[in-house]
């Protein structure tokens, strides 16, 4: 089972890679880590949230997301808006170049998704869901 679940790993994170490498040839996937997408999808879920709720979001300290949106905003993937009332408090949200990154990889992992369904039967794609399902939840992940 080690061998196996090694190779399905390796294989996943490849195939995973060439897709939005391939997705991000017009979109700027290609200049981003993947910390750094991990912050714009986190930025795209939550709406315009301040740097405290996307530290939160991502398990990471305020500095490090203070300055990994630095980085994005320097990029022009990402904005800063102080709010008005507690001049304190920055919310960060999406530029237009930000969305279409976003759109793009949610296009690449829908492809993704169905290139496994493709490789499946629909119980097997079921049974593969609640697997995966229980997975993540056993390690702590959100659904």
């Amino acid at each position: 089972m080690e061998q196996l679940l090694i190779a399905f790993i390796n294989t996943l994170d490849a195939s995973l890679k060439k897709m939005l490498r391939e997705a991000g040839d017009g979109s700027g996937f290609a200049g981003l880590t993947i910390p750094q997408l991990n912050y714009l999808e986190a930025i795209h879920a939550l709406g315009e949230p301040t740097i405290t709720e996307l530290a939160g979001q991502l398990n990471f300290s305020k500095a490090s997301v203070t300055a990994g949106v630095q980085k994005l905003v320097e990029l022009g993937y990402v904005h800063k808006t102080q709010y008005a009332a507690d001049r304190r408090v920055y919310h960060v949200g999406l530029t237009t170049a930000g969305e279409e990154l976003a759109a793009a990889k949610s296009r690449a992992l829908s492809e993704y998704e169905a290139f496994i369904k493709a490789a499946l039967s629909e119980e097997e794609s079921r049974q593969l869901e609640t697997i995966l399902t229980k997975l993540v939840r056993h390690f702590g992940g959100r659904l």
